[in-house]
């Protein structure tokens, strides 16, 4: 008789221990099971990734689930799942002809979660939920963690293979969870005749480690000498079968005590020793040892195809061979002691390198998905390089650091620890990780934006005007530079800027009685904001409006005072944002959908864009071909590097998305004197001008004239400089972005070990604006620093740092500002702060400066306007690394625009707040200076750079 036929006469059944599309496809598992007497099959990640990286059996699968919008490890789980199911339903009628005992197939947990009780359990409920098969078996790690698992899912009925067993101890610990699972049950009146499982014994593996240590102890001469001693040779071949043979002897023990007759004779069914890792990896020992020596009644062995094909051709079979030997197998664990290799030792050992070995199959599964995925979305997918250059040696290790701790799955896990440990810190940190969930939570939001939009389009309304800092508005402001407004939606306006002729500019542009007013503050109570809508409230009654309320919505979050004000003044509606999301990381929310729905853009592609790069950082795919993940590890090993100045080149038809980047990264990450410096506009030069200091990345739109900056950016990338290409379709892929340097911030923020979601210095400026406003009130003016140097126009105020260089004799205020900007080190960056509406000259101008200032000292520049950066880069000025160079420019102000219910006016504002940012820059030690540049602030631009440019220069 065959063999594998005969083998279930001696009280062992046999499994496949390899499962793949090809096999179920082709008839081959049926005809094993019907023919060669097959009674399972097991599967694992390994067996998985060969199958799927061998053949195209599941390419069409692949294609539809990647155009259904499924993430890597979906994909994974729902093709596996598939083969699970199939198989269950060839087996089964081996599963009702057994009573339920065999015709099991295995489908494993993650092996990431071989040390998580909670999530097994989760996983194990979902998965056996998804099968829908009562003969699968899903597949728990028989670790310490596992064990708790492992009763509980048995308790609960759901069938449980226990995986990766080296030790006769551990084999024992989930033999007795078993046995409580079906007392738990039986306690409770519940059946136990209808509960079965298996202990998978991994063999070769113990043979392969134990031999490689007793060969370190092996000494040719003691063989010639004749020793009598115990030679270590005499050992070889024989841990594996004789921790088999001994755990078959406590199965015996325990499943024949008093204790189980109890439930036996209400029908429980024993739990099956099942010999794993079968396959002889010594080719010098015999092929079929680990099938031959190991047969016993109420036993699995689960079989490699070479191993099947072995035993059907020359196997010799015999009864309970599993019991040979039993003395020496008791003996052979002391004497392995005699060379100081202690089995328990080896057995952990082997559970770990088993559970990393999953873990490194199931990343070459998700790397190998996540390529196909990529090739199937084709041009509709935003693709990035990174060119690491000098980089590179520290970023390999850094990826496979951030894989073994497991930094994507914590991040999405919401888990707060990943980036600190203070108590304090982690109630921050808790509040701020709601943006993870946006692009799915958001996505059932955009009938209510949409519905809203048509409201008001029907009524007339063509005007929408953003009133908000920071966060709250920078979101708005890159759609507003982006994207055209479509034809009968309205014209979307952002105003951040408490100068007086920024809000008269807005005023010139609309019409009040056709103009939805958003007054957007997470907080509630941003000064700037509320100002704002106290103005316009006053203009809109002004036109005698009946109901000037409605053209007010709110965006803030639950139980802030701007909700009261909405009620006492009867806005039009409130949108509530969720709680857990800060500013910054606000704009998939309502904060950055409401002003984009009203423009007409279309916000469910936005979203999904988003949600399709959720998808790509998926955080089981590992951090080498993750976008969001590799682009934090970059940032992060950069900055920790002293490459912490982060130069954008972005395309001009989207060049805006670099003011939102520039706010995350710097007040996320701009803490602790640590932190990333973000160079957004900065035209591009040749890489003699740049320090050491510096990575470049290049976002761009495909559609783009991308040559010019290409042809710098390979130059940069051939002198070793690290850069990022990120190519998008087009512009609704900003959506996808947004989430991906969300990840990529979070993760950089983790590697240089600080919070990314507080702002902790943010508040400083906004206590020195206060308190000059109440200074104010009481002497009706300011009072300026006392040293001053002054030429008409222009009169500059330096800071503690620099009031030395008063002391040398400087004719003119811009020999003086180049004195200072001169003392710029390398790895220094200058910040040019212009308080005031920029105007196109005053911009071409400060452009032009920066890049003298960049080719002159080789450092970097920036220009952020006030006070817009107040609630952004402001952070990373007061809190990141010493390395700034502050020029805060303000006009001199002549009119007045009142704000209803206050004393002072917007240009007192507008003043208070450049006083405030230099009095917390100065206070705080930063090299900082005041440039007050007269009514006339392109006069006093060009007075200032008649000398930093030279006199013959044309500007």
């Amino acid at each position: 008789m065959n063999n594998l036929i005969e083998l279930l006469n001696y009280g062992q059944s046999y499994w496949l221990d390899n499962l793949t599309r090809e096999k179920i496809t082709s008839g081959e598992i049926e005809n094993r099971v019907t023919q060669q007497g097959l009674r399972g099959i097991t599967s694992n990640p390994s067996i998985f990734n060969k199958a799927m990286a061998e053949g195209n059996s599941y390419d069409q699968q692949i294609k539809e689930l990647v155009q259904q919008g499924n993430s890597p490890s979906r994909i994974y789980e729902l093709l596996t799942v598939k083969d699970v199911q199939e198989a269950c339903d060839i087996l089964r009628p081996v599963y009702e002809e057994s009573g339920g005992i065999d015709g099991f197939v295995s489908l494993e947990v993650s092996p990431y979660l071989a040390r998580n009780t909670r999530g097994t359990i989760d996983e194990v409920h979902r998965l056996f939920k998804e099968v829908k098969r009562p003969n699968c078996y899903i597949k728990i790690p028989g670790t310490k963690e596992g064990v708790p698992a492992i009763e509980q899912m048995l308790y609960e009925g759901i069938p449980i293979n226990i995986t990766l067993l080296f030790s006769v101890e551990r084999y024992v610990e989930v033999a007795k969870a078993y046995i409580r699972a079906l007392q738990r049950r039986d306690a409770e009146g519940k059946p136990v005749n209808n509960i079965v499982s298996v202990a998978s014994f991994f063999l070769s593996r113990i043979e392969v480690l134990t031999d490689q240590l007793l060969g370190y102890h092996m000494i040719p001469e003691w063989g010639s000498k004749g020793s009598e001693e115990l030679l270590p040779a005499s050992l070889l071949g024989k841990a594996g079968i004789a921790s088999a043979r001994l755990a078959y002897q406590r199965f015996r023990e325990m499943f024949g005590s008093e204790e189980w007759k109890l439930l036996e004779g209400k029908g429980a069914h024993v739990q099956r020793p099942l010999w794993a890792s079968t396959g002889n990896k010594d080719p010098l020992y015999e092929d079929l040892r680990y099938v031959e020596s190991l047969i016993g009644q109420d036993t699995v062995n689960t079989l490699p195809d070479e191993t099947i094909a072995a035993l059907a051709d020359h196997g010799n079979l015999s009864y309970n061979t599993v019991d040979d030997g039993l003395g020496e197998a008791g003996q052979l664990f002391g004497q392995l002691m005699t060379f100081d290799i202690n089995i328990e030792f080896v057995a952990q050992q082997l559970e770990n390198e088993g559970i990393q070995k999953f873990k490194e199959s199931y990343n070459k599964l998700l790397e190998n998905l996540t390529k196909k995925r990529v090739d199937i979305l084709g041009e509709h997918y935003s693709k990035q390089q990174i060119s690491f250059g000098v980089l590179k040696k520290e970023i390999d290790p850094a990826f496979t650091s951030l894989d073994e701790k497991q930094a994507g799955r914590r991040l999405f896990a919401k888990d707060p620890y990943l980036w600190k440990n203070d108590p304090n810190q982690v109630e921050t940190i808790l509040n701020g990780l709601g943006w993870i969930t946006l692009p799915e939570s958001f996505a059932h939001q955009t009938e209510e934006l949409i519905s809203f939009t048509g409201e008001l389009k029907n009524e007339g309304y063509q005007f929408a005007v953003l009133l908000g800092m920071g966060g709250s508005s920078l979101c708005a402001e890159v759609a507003c530079k982006t994207f055209a407004i479509e034809n009968g939606y309205l014209k979307l306006i952002v105003l951040d800027n408490t100068d007086p002729a920024a809000i008269h500019e807005v005023e010139d542009q609309i019409d009040l009685q056709k103009t939805l007013f958003i007054v957007a503050s997470k907080s509630g109570t941003t000064l700037e904001s509320l100002c704002f809508f106290r103005y316009f409230y006053e203009q809109i009654k002004k036109t005698n409006a009946v109901d000037p309320g409605k053209h007010f919505v709110a965006i803030t979050d639950i139980g802030t005072p701007l909700m009261k004000t909405s009620e006492e003044y009867q806005f039009r509606k409130v949108f509530i944002n969720p709680s857990d999301v800060g500013g910054r990381y606000s704009v998939l929310s309502y904060f950055g959908l409401l002003p984009m729905a009203l423009m007409g853009i279309d916000i469910k592609a936005l979203l999904l864009n988003a949600r399709q790069m959720k998808d790509s950082c998926d955080p089981f795919v590992p951090a080498s071909i993750n976008p969001g993940i590799g682009l934090g590890c970059l940032l992060g090993m950069a900055q920790r590097s002293g490459k912490d100045k982060v130069t954008f080149v972005i395309s001009p038809s989207i060049k805006s998305f670099g003011l939102w980047v520039e706010q995350l990264l710097a007040e996320s990450t701009g803490k602790e004197e640590l932190g990333i410096v973000p160079i957004h506009g900065e035209s591009l030069g040749d890489p003699e001008v740049y320090g050491k200091d510096r990575i470049f990345v290049h976002l761009f739109l495909t559609t783009d004239n991308n040559t010019p900056h290409e042809l710098k950016l390979s130059a940069l990338e051939k002198a070793g400089y690290p850069i990022v290409r990120i190519g998008l379709p087009d512009k609704l892929s900003l959506g996808g972005e947004y989430y991906r340097w969300e990840i990529a911030t979070a993760i950089a923020g983790m590697i240089i070990g600080i919070n990314p979601f507080d702002q902790p210095n943010v508040a400083e400026s906004k206590r020195n604006t206060d308190q000059l406003l109440n200074e104010w009130k009481q002497k009706k003016t300011f009072d300026l620093p006392s040293q001053v140097l002054i030429t008409e126009p222009v009169a500059v105020y330096p800071g503690i740092k620099a009031a030395p260089l008063l002391n040398q004799q400087h004719l003119t205020v811009t020999s003086f500002v180049h004195e200072f900007t001169s003392k710029a080190q390398p790895g220094d960056y200058i910040a040019l702060l212009p308080y005031f509406l920029p105007t196109d000259e005053s911009t071409r101008l400060f452009e032009t400066w920066r890049q003298e200032i960049r080719d002159e000292f080789q450092v970097a520049t920036t220009l952020l306007e006030g006070p817009r950066y107040l609630h952004s880069t402001g952070q990373l000025h007061k809190g990141g690394p010493d390395t700034g160079i502050f020029v805060i420019m303000f006009k001199e102000e002549n009119e007045e625009l009142p704000i209803p219910g206050e004393e002072y006016d917007f240009s007192i504002l507008h003043q208070a707040q450049a006083l405030g940012d230099f009095k917390s820059l100065n206070e705080k030690g930063r090299r900082v200076i005041l440039l007050q540049l007269g009514q006339d602030v392109e006069q006093g631009i060009n007075e200032l750079m008649e000398f930093v440019m030279g006199s013959n220069k044309s500007f």
